[in-house]
Protein backbone atom coordinates (compact mmCIF):
# COMPACT_ATOMS: atom_id res chain seq x y z
CA UNK A 1 0.00 0.00 0.00
CA UNK A 2 1.47 3.41 -0.85
CA UNK A 3 1.02 6.11 1.32
CA UNK A 4 2.13 9.86 2.08
CA UNK A 5 1.00 12.01 4.55
CA UNK A 6 2.75 14.22 6.97
CA UNK A 7 1.37 15.25 10.38
CA UNK A 8 2.28 18.58 12.60
CA UNK A 9 3.93 17.47 16.08
CA UNK A 10 5.03 20.61 17.80
CA UNK A 11 7.06 21.99 15.29
CA UNK A 12 8.44 18.92 13.44
CA UNK A 13 6.88 17.33 9.99
CA UNK A 14 6.63 13.37 11.15
CA UNK A 15 6.38 11.01 8.19
CA UNK A 16 4.23 8.44 8.18
CA UNK A 17 4.30 5.02 8.26
CA UNK A 18 1.67 2.40 7.24
CA UNK A 19 1.94 -1.71 7.07
CA UNK A 20 0.76 -2.51 4.18
CA UNK A 21 -2.66 -4.34 4.77
CA UNK A 22 -2.35 -3.91 8.57
CA UNK A 23 -4.23 -6.53 11.02
CA UNK A 24 -7.53 -5.65 12.49
CA UNK A 25 -6.14 -5.88 16.21
CA UNK A 26 -2.45 -6.38 17.23
CA UNK A 27 -1.00 -9.85 17.44
CA UNK A 28 -0.18 -11.80 20.34
CA UNK A 29 2.87 -13.67 20.84
CA UNK A 30 6.18 -14.91 22.52
CA UNK A 31 9.81 -14.96 22.39
CA UNK A 32 11.13 -18.32 21.88
CA UNK A 33 14.52 -17.64 22.99
CA UNK A 34 16.78 -20.10 23.22
CA UNK A 35 18.74 -20.39 19.86
CA UNK A 36 20.39 -17.12 21.25
CA UNK A 37 21.86 -18.52 24.77
CA UNK A 38 25.51 -18.98 25.33
CA UNK A 39 26.22 -16.25 23.40
CA UNK A 40 30.58 -16.18 24.90
CA UNK A 41 30.33 -19.84 23.41
CA UNK A 42 30.69 -19.43 19.67
CA UNK A 43 29.85 -21.04 17.68
CA UNK A 44 28.57 -23.35 20.74
CA UNK A 45 27.01 -27.08 21.09
CA UNK A 46 23.53 -27.49 18.79
CA UNK A 47 20.87 -28.91 21.29
CA UNK A 48 23.20 -28.07 24.13
CA UNK A 49 24.27 -24.77 24.42
CA UNK A 50 21.58 -23.40 22.52
CA UNK A 51 18.43 -25.20 21.00
CA UNK A 52 16.20 -23.76 18.76
CA UNK A 53 12.31 -24.12 19.24
CA UNK A 54 10.64 -27.94 18.69
CA UNK A 55 7.35 -28.33 16.86
CA UNK A 56 5.57 -29.72 20.35
CA UNK A 57 6.69 -26.27 21.61
CA UNK A 58 5.71 -24.13 18.58
CA UNK A 59 2.28 -25.97 18.83
CA UNK A 60 2.06 -25.49 22.55
CA UNK A 61 2.19 -21.45 22.13
CA UNK A 62 0.38 -21.37 18.82
CA UNK A 63 -2.68 -23.36 20.32
CA UNK A 64 -2.91 -21.09 23.34
CA UNK A 65 -3.39 -18.49 20.08
CA UNK A 66 0.24 -16.91 20.01
CA UNK A 67 0.25 -15.90 16.45
CA UNK A 68 4.05 -14.12 16.70
CA UNK A 69 6.86 -15.66 17.05
CA UNK A 70 9.89 -13.72 17.62
CA UNK A 71 13.28 -15.83 17.48
CA UNK A 72 16.47 -14.59 18.57
CA UNK A 73 19.34 -15.38 17.01
CA UNK A 74 22.79 -14.95 16.95
CA UNK A 75 24.66 -13.09 14.20
CA UNK A 76 28.11 -15.12 14.59
CA UNK A 77 26.22 -18.26 14.34
CA UNK A 78 23.96 -17.21 11.35
CA UNK A 79 27.35 -15.97 9.69
CA UNK A 80 30.39 -17.55 11.06
CA UNK A 81 32.67 -14.82 9.19
CA UNK A 82 31.63 -11.37 8.43
CA UNK A 83 30.79 -10.86 4.45
CA UNK A 84 30.88 -14.62 4.16
CA UNK A 85 27.90 -17.54 3.39
CA UNK A 86 25.41 -17.90 5.94
CA UNK A 87 26.17 -21.28 8.44
CA UNK A 88 23.56 -23.78 6.58
CA UNK A 89 23.01 -25.53 9.84
CA UNK A 90 22.35 -22.64 11.85
CA UNK A 91 20.34 -21.20 8.86
CA UNK A 92 18.02 -24.43 8.11
CA UNK A 93 16.92 -24.18 11.97
CA UNK A 94 15.46 -20.61 11.07
CA UNK A 95 14.22 -21.77 8.04
CA UNK A 96 12.26 -25.29 9.93
CA UNK A 97 10.88 -22.85 12.56
CA UNK A 98 9.74 -20.41 9.80
CA UNK A 99 8.10 -23.52 8.07
CA UNK A 100 6.20 -24.92 11.45
CA UNK A 101 4.68 -21.11 12.29
CA UNK A 102 3.33 -21.25 8.95
CA UNK A 103 1.64 -24.22 8.84
CA UNK A 104 -0.02 -23.16 12.40
CA UNK A 105 -0.56 -19.89 11.22
CA UNK A 106 1.99 -17.66 13.35
CA UNK A 107 4.46 -15.48 11.90
CA UNK A 108 8.02 -15.13 12.67
CA UNK A 109 10.10 -12.27 13.61
CA UNK A 110 14.07 -13.30 13.05
CA UNK A 111 15.58 -11.19 15.63
CA UNK A 112 19.43 -10.90 15.33
CA UNK A 113 20.15 -10.58 18.78
CA UNK A 114 23.55 -9.26 19.27
CA UNK A 115 23.02 -5.64 21.02
CA UNK A 116 24.41 -4.09 18.19
CA UNK A 117 27.78 -6.02 18.00
CA UNK A 118 29.58 -8.98 16.19
CA UNK A 119 32.36 -10.67 18.64
CA UNK A 120 31.83 -8.09 20.65
CA UNK A 121 32.83 -5.03 18.56
CA UNK A 122 30.22 -2.32 17.98
CA UNK A 123 28.75 -1.70 14.51
CA UNK A 124 30.34 0.89 12.62
CA UNK A 125 33.87 0.07 14.67
CA UNK A 126 36.94 -0.73 12.48
CA UNK A 127 36.28 -4.98 13.11
CA UNK A 128 32.68 -4.40 12.18
CA UNK A 129 31.92 -2.42 9.40
CA UNK A 130 28.55 -1.36 8.46
CA UNK A 131 28.86 -2.40 5.43
CA UNK A 132 29.29 -5.92 7.11
CA UNK A 133 25.76 -5.41 8.93
CA UNK A 134 24.16 -4.50 5.65
CA UNK A 135 25.46 -7.35 4.22
CA UNK A 136 24.26 -10.09 6.92
CA UNK A 137 20.93 -8.77 6.13
CA UNK A 138 21.11 -8.88 2.42
CA UNK A 139 22.11 -12.58 2.66
CA UNK A 140 18.92 -13.11 4.87
CA UNK A 141 16.57 -11.27 2.58
CA UNK A 142 18.08 -13.16 -0.50
CA UNK A 143 16.85 -16.54 1.43
CA UNK A 144 12.99 -15.54 3.25
CA UNK A 145 12.42 -12.09 0.99
CA UNK A 146 9.57 -14.32 -0.68
CA UNK A 147 7.88 -15.46 2.36
CA UNK A 148 5.90 -12.66 3.89
CA UNK A 149 5.00 -15.00 6.88
CA UNK A 150 8.59 -14.08 8.20
CA UNK A 151 9.23 -10.45 9.58
CA UNK A 152 12.80 -8.95 9.79
CA UNK A 153 14.03 -7.61 13.34
CA UNK A 154 17.17 -6.09 12.38
CA UNK A 155 18.53 -5.83 16.05
CA UNK A 156 18.10 -6.08 19.68
CA UNK A 157 18.67 -3.18 21.69
CA UNK A 158 21.89 -1.78 20.01
CA UNK A 159 24.42 -0.07 22.54
CA UNK A 160 25.19 2.08 19.41
CA UNK A 161 25.83 5.18 21.13
CA UNK A 162 23.92 7.97 18.82
CA UNK A 163 20.24 7.07 18.21
CA UNK A 164 21.33 9.57 14.97
CA UNK A 165 24.38 7.24 13.79
CA UNK A 166 21.94 4.15 14.90
CA UNK A 167 18.99 5.69 12.29
CA UNK A 168 21.78 6.12 9.74
CA UNK A 169 22.69 2.74 9.89
CA UNK A 170 19.38 1.22 9.87
CA UNK A 171 18.59 3.26 6.92
CA UNK A 172 21.36 1.56 4.95
CA UNK A 173 19.90 -2.06 5.80
CA UNK A 174 16.61 -1.06 4.56
CA UNK A 175 17.65 -0.06 1.27
CA UNK A 176 19.71 -2.74 0.54
CA UNK A 177 16.59 -4.84 2.13
CA UNK A 178 14.33 -3.28 -0.83
CA UNK A 179 17.00 -3.32 -3.40
CA UNK A 180 17.23 -7.27 -2.72
CA UNK A 181 13.53 -7.18 -3.93
CA UNK A 182 12.33 -8.37 0.22
CA UNK A 183 8.92 -7.18 0.52
CA UNK A 184 9.06 -8.36 4.61
CA UNK A 185 8.30 -6.43 7.20
CA UNK A 186 10.99 -4.99 8.41
CA UNK A 187 11.38 -3.79 12.73
CA UNK A 188 13.72 -1.21 13.90
CA UNK A 189 14.96 -0.80 17.39
CA UNK A 190 16.53 2.29 19.33
CA UNK A 191 19.37 2.87 21.58
CA UNK A 192 19.61 2.63 24.93
CA UNK A 193 17.65 -0.60 25.55
CA UNK A 194 14.68 0.71 23.38
CA UNK A 195 12.17 1.97 26.17
CA UNK A 196 8.80 2.37 25.62
CA UNK A 197 8.91 4.58 28.69
CA UNK A 198 11.07 6.97 27.33
CA UNK A 199 11.04 6.40 23.27
CA UNK A 200 9.97 9.44 22.30
CA UNK A 201 13.32 11.64 24.30
CA UNK A 202 15.71 9.07 23.49
CA UNK A 203 14.61 7.85 19.74
CA UNK A 204 12.02 9.55 18.49
CA UNK A 205 13.27 12.15 16.48
CA UNK A 206 15.89 9.82 15.07
CA UNK A 207 13.56 7.04 14.15
CA UNK A 208 11.21 9.09 12.54
CA UNK A 209 13.45 10.10 9.96
CA UNK A 210 13.56 6.63 8.48
CA UNK A 211 11.96 5.57 5.19
CA UNK A 212 11.03 2.62 3.25
CA UNK A 213 9.59 2.57 -0.09
CA UNK A 214 7.05 -0.42 0.78
CA UNK A 215 5.99 1.32 3.57
CA UNK A 216 6.45 -1.82 5.94
CA UNK A 217 8.45 -0.49 8.83
CA UNK A 218 7.15 -1.75 12.25
CA UNK A 219 8.31 0.15 15.95
CA UNK A 220 10.12 -2.00 18.35
CA UNK A 221 10.17 -1.23 21.64
CA UNK A 222 10.77 -2.91 24.98
CA UNK A 223 9.04 -2.31 28.98
CA UNK A 224 9.57 -4.16 32.04
CA UNK A 225 7.58 -3.12 35.04
CA UNK A 226 9.72 -3.71 37.77
CA UNK A 227 11.31 -0.55 39.71
CA UNK A 228 14.42 0.47 37.05
CA UNK A 229 12.42 -1.21 33.85
CA UNK A 230 15.57 -3.35 34.12
CA UNK A 231 13.61 -7.28 33.39
CA UNK A 232 16.08 -8.76 36.44
CA UNK A 233 13.42 -8.08 39.52
CA UNK A 234 10.52 -10.03 40.62
CA UNK A 235 8.99 -7.25 41.96
CA UNK A 236 6.64 -4.84 40.23
CA UNK A 237 6.08 -1.28 40.53
CA UNK A 238 2.49 -0.29 41.33
CA UNK A 239 -0.55 -0.99 38.90
CA UNK A 240 -1.20 2.73 38.04
CA UNK A 241 2.13 3.27 36.69
CA UNK A 242 2.22 0.59 34.12
CA UNK A 243 0.06 3.22 31.57
CA UNK A 244 2.76 5.58 32.22
CA UNK A 245 5.75 3.45 30.97
CA UNK A 246 3.42 2.35 27.61
CA UNK A 247 1.89 5.93 26.74
CA UNK A 248 4.95 7.55 25.48
CA UNK A 249 5.87 4.87 22.94
CA UNK A 250 2.12 4.34 22.21
CA UNK A 251 1.40 8.37 21.96
CA UNK A 252 4.63 9.01 19.44
CA UNK A 253 3.33 5.97 17.04
CA UNK A 254 -0.03 7.49 17.15
CA UNK A 255 1.33 11.18 16.20
CA UNK A 256 3.90 9.70 13.99
CA UNK A 257 0.68 7.42 11.96
CA UNK A 258 2.92 3.92 12.80
CA UNK A 259 2.65 0.78 13.59
CA UNK A 260 4.73 -0.49 17.46
CA UNK A 261 5.32 -3.71 18.30
CA UNK A 262 5.95 -4.12 21.90
CA UNK A 263 9.19 -6.81 21.53
CA UNK A 264 9.87 -7.87 25.49
CA UNK A 265 7.63 -7.37 28.30
CA UNK A 266 7.21 -9.97 31.30
CA UNK A 267 6.82 -9.78 34.84
CA UNK A 268 7.17 -12.64 37.98
CA UNK A 269 4.25 -14.78 38.87
CA UNK A 270 3.64 -12.64 41.99
CA UNK A 271 0.23 -10.81 42.36
CA UNK A 272 1.23 -7.98 42.06
CA UNK A 273 2.91 -8.68 38.77
CA UNK A 274 0.40 -10.57 37.62
CA UNK A 275 -1.67 -7.35 37.91
CA UNK A 276 0.90 -5.34 36.22
CA UNK A 277 0.82 -7.74 33.54
CA UNK A 278 -2.77 -7.54 33.08
CA UNK A 279 -2.92 -4.10 32.99
CA UNK A 280 -0.15 -3.29 29.84
CA UNK A 281 -2.31 -5.72 28.45
CA UNK A 282 -5.46 -4.14 28.50
CA UNK A 283 -3.66 -0.40 27.79
CA UNK A 284 -2.66 -2.51 24.22
CA UNK A 285 -6.36 -3.54 23.85
CA UNK A 286 -7.32 -0.41 24.38
CA UNK A 287 -5.08 1.89 22.21
CA UNK A 288 -5.46 -1.13 19.72
CA UNK A 289 -4.28 0.92 16.33
CA UNK A 290 -0.93 1.92 16.92
CA UNK A 291 0.18 -1.91 17.52
CA UNK A 292 1.35 -4.20 15.06
CA UNK A 293 1.76 -7.20 18.34
CA UNK A 294 3.47 -7.95 21.16
CA UNK A 295 5.49 -10.78 22.13
CA UNK A 296 6.10 -12.32 26.00
CA UNK A 297 9.32 -12.45 27.32
CA UNK A 298 9.59 -15.38 27.57
CA UNK A 299 9.40 -19.14 26.68
CA UNK A 300 11.93 -21.45 25.71
CA UNK A 301 13.17 -25.22 26.78
CA UNK A 302 16.34 -23.96 28.44
CA UNK A 303 15.04 -21.06 31.24
CA UNK A 304 14.80 -23.33 34.01
CA UNK A 305 13.41 -21.25 36.97
CA UNK A 306 13.85 -18.08 35.37
CA UNK A 307 11.54 -15.76 36.91
CA UNK A 308 9.32 -14.85 33.94
CA UNK A 309 9.54 -17.56 31.86
CA UNK A 310 5.82 -18.98 30.65
CA UNK A 311 7.88 -22.30 29.49
CA UNK A 312 5.46 -24.84 30.71
CA UNK A 313 6.68 -27.39 33.03
CA UNK A 314 8.05 -30.89 33.07
CA UNK A 315 4.51 -32.46 33.83
CA UNK A 316 2.53 -29.87 31.39
CA UNK A 317 1.54 -27.50 34.24
CA UNK A 318 1.35 -23.41 33.20
CA UNK A 319 2.72 -20.59 34.44
CA UNK A 320 0.81 -18.11 35.93
CA UNK A 321 1.59 -15.24 33.77
CA UNK A 322 -0.43 -18.05 30.81
CA UNK A 323 -3.46 -17.09 32.33
CA UNK A 324 -3.51 -13.80 31.45
CA UNK A 325 -2.12 -13.86 28.53
CA UNK A 326 -4.87 -16.03 27.35
CA UNK A 327 -7.44 -13.37 28.54
CA UNK A 328 -5.39 -11.45 26.25
CA UNK A 329 -5.18 -13.18 23.61
CA UNK A 330 -9.72 -14.07 23.90
CA UNK A 331 -10.01 -10.35 23.95
CA UNK A 332 -8.01 -10.21 20.40
CA UNK A 333 -10.03 -12.63 18.38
Amino acid sequence: MRLLCFVTVAVLAAPCFAVGRAEATPLPGINLSAAAFASGRIPGRDNWDYMFPRENEVEYFSSQGMRLIRLPVLWERVQPQLLSDLDPGYLAHIQAVAAIAKARKAKVIIDLHNYGAYGGNLIGSDAVSVEAFVDVWVRLARVFGADRNVLFGLMNEPKIASAQDWAAIQQKVINAVRAAGAKNIIAVSGVNWDGAHNFPQVNGDALATLTDPHHALIFEAHQYFDGDSSGRSAECVPQDQVERRLSPFADWLKAHHAKGLLGEFGVSSNAGCLADLEAALNFIHQTSGVWYGWTYWAGGPLWGNYIYSVEPGKDGSEKPQMSVLKQAVERSH
